[in-house]
């Protein structure tokens, strides 16, 4: 055996073994569809703690294989791809771009010659996130890579390969995480949620770069920034964090900003680097400090809370249950029970609620005697409220009933996108009320919808429309029962038949997952976390939310929403 050879046979067990230990450990890959495929190397400060794969550049004499097994296992989740760039031939390792997506692989892959200088890489991948950080998920689908290959100097390199990069389903979840962008609600009262994957060691910059391209299409209409069009980061374009405060500098636009508007500025920022556990931001234009009072009781809510007591009818009694007793809510209680209430939703200010009742929808409000029929059409489903004090209510039999009605009993039909064969489950408003989601009877079975809501500016946060969805995902088996805000970036969903029912939750722009099954249920209902959550069973056991499972709670009629 020669040299050459020896050399040879160390790289392509070298490469081999690093693709392996990616594959075992959550391997890595590559993007389709044009997209790119990569492994990773390990060196940034932000992988303290995990498994590291020590990987160098390529080998004198490897042969193409050894060279595209090299390239792959040369990807690092950090965000770093100089040992990458030294798999590719002079000219194209500066022309690739690794940043433009990131396929997230699943099952398996393998490499085939299809040329004398070509060679393919097949894989299926489930997830992609665009170079914005936007995850966005979908069935199995397979993607073929393809390769070229160039002599440099007797050395094989790349010459041609898809942008961007690949990870297996677990090497993505090591080295990529979860932020979220905060923009504003028109009203100013409310931070809205946009969620992005970012890989270590390059998220802070990326959060702020985020926050200051804008809102992204989905929310276009619903939410807005307070930062003057066209602010960027100043030169040279850094966050620098030092002892726990993010310092950012900004462009001339950033001037535009009355002394209001630079308050929000830093509730975005800050709000938005909370991931990160930074908790405060200092403002500069071109190096000069802003001086930016706080905002104090004014301050646009993130992540609204609700009490964590349970809000129920039982024997004709409906208020807050503590122990064995009930408490009722002035002016609003027996109200609500005269009519023969099927489900509540409470409002935000404490003195509302929409009921489906006896006759169908009412609004019950504590300074007004009576509650007021408000949709009496047939078939409905369970009302919503949202912050403005709209009341949402629609109709079981078609996509198009979607009403909102005012306190006066005024009537705004709303424009959508849903399918014009589907029906409608369930409806649930986010508590900023700039989304909704929407459980549907398809075809082809349970399909969960979440989508912005459109409002008039100019007529009091009137709804309009509800925009193109962000979600739009199977939802379990069997029949579509309820959907709730599981918190601020979560819905949940209830499906089931016979004694097979599941929970179903899904991360508005990130992953979904079983929840398990409470048992044959009827209603669910959300809190600010996963914990939150309680489902009422049809023997009218609440079932509560705990890490272990399902928990038996309080026998009761009826569990309502708090808003």
């Amino acid at each position: 055996m020669t040299e050459r050879t020896r050399r040879m046979r160390r790289v392509a067990v070298a490469a081999l073994g690093a693709i392996t230990a990616l594959t075992l450990a959550g391997c890595v890959t590559i993007p389709s569809s044009g997209s790119v495929l990569v492994g990773r190397e390990v060196s940034d400060q932000g992988l303290q703690g995990r498994t590291e794969f020590l990987l160098e550049g390529p080998v004198e004499g490897a042969d193409q294989e050894a060279i595209l097994t090299g390239f792959i296992a040369a990807y690092s989740g950090t965000g770093n791809y100089d040992v990458a760039r030294q798999f590719l031939a002079e000219g194209f390792d500066e022309e690739w771009d690794p940043r433009e997506s990131v396929l997230v692989r699943t099952g398996s892959w393998h490499i085939d010659r299809v040329g004398e200088t070509a060679m393919e890489y097949s894989i299926v991948n489930n997830a992609i996130v665009d170079r914005d950080g936007v995850y966005t998920s979908f069935a199995p689908t397979p993607h073929t890579l393809g390769y070229e290959f160039v002599l440099e100097d007797g050395e094989w390199r790349i010459s041609a390969a898809p942008d961007g990069i690949v990870l297996s389903s677990g090497t993505f979840e090591e080295f990529f995480k979860v932020h979220a962008i905060y923009y504003l609600d028109p009203t100013g009262r409310f931070l809205v949620p946009d969620l992005r994957w970012y890989p270590s060691g390059t998220a802070a910059g990326r959060i702020v770069s985020a926050i200051l391209n804008g809102p992204p299409s989905w929310l276009e209409g619903a939410v807005t920034t307070a930062f003057p069009e066209g602010t960027q980061l100043a030169p040279p374009k850094r966050v620098t964090v030092e002892s726990g405060i993010a310092q950012i500098d900004l462009s001339a636009e950033a001037l535009a900003a009355s002394d209001g508007q630079r308050q929000l500025m830093r509730a975005q920022l800050e709000g938005s680097l909370r991931s990160l556990s930074i908790p405060s931001v200092e403002l500069s234009v071109e190096g000069t400090p802003l001086t930016i009072p706080p905002l104090g009781p004014s301050a646009p809510q993130l992540r609204p809370q609700i009490s964590n007591q349970l809000l129920v009818l039982r024997d004709d009694e409906f208020g807050f249950l503590a122990g064995d007793r009930i408490t009722p809510i002035d002016g609003l209680s027996n109200k609500i029970v005269s009519t023969e209430p099927r489900a509540v939703t409470l409002g935000a200010d404490g003195i509302s609620a929409a009921v489906l009742g006896r006759d169908g929808v009412y609004l019950v409000r504590s300074a007004v005697e009576e509650p007021t029929l408000i949709d009496g059409r047939n078939g409905l489903i369970a009302p919503d409220l949202d912050p403005h004090g709209y009341l949402w209510s629609a109709q079981r039999a078609g996509a198009s009933s979607i009403r909102v009605f005012d306190t006066n009993g005024n009537v705004f039909p709303i424009q959508t996108t849903l399918p014009a064969d589907a029906q409608i489950a369930a409806i649930s408003v986010s508590r900023d009320g700039a989304r909704i989601a929407i459980l549907l009877r398809t075809e082809s079975g349970p399909r969960v919808q979440v989508g912005a809501i459109i409002r008039d500016q100019n007529r009091d946060q009137v709804p309009l429309s509800i925009g193109d969805a962000r979600i739009d995902a199977a939802a379990g088996s069997g029949d579509p029962v309820d959907v709730t805000w599981m918190d601020e970036l979560t819905v949940a969903t209830l499906t089931g038949s016979d004694d097979d029912f599941s929970v179903t939750s899904f991360q508005v722009g990130g992953k979904s997952r079983s929840l398990g099954s409470p048992g044959v249920a009827t209603a669910i209902i959300g809190g600010t976390s996963e914990n939150g959550l309680r489902v009422l069973r049809a023997d009218g056991v609440v079932a509560i939310k705990r890490p272990s499972g399902w928990q038996a709670g309080p026998e009761v009629s009826l569990i309502a929403m708090q808003r």
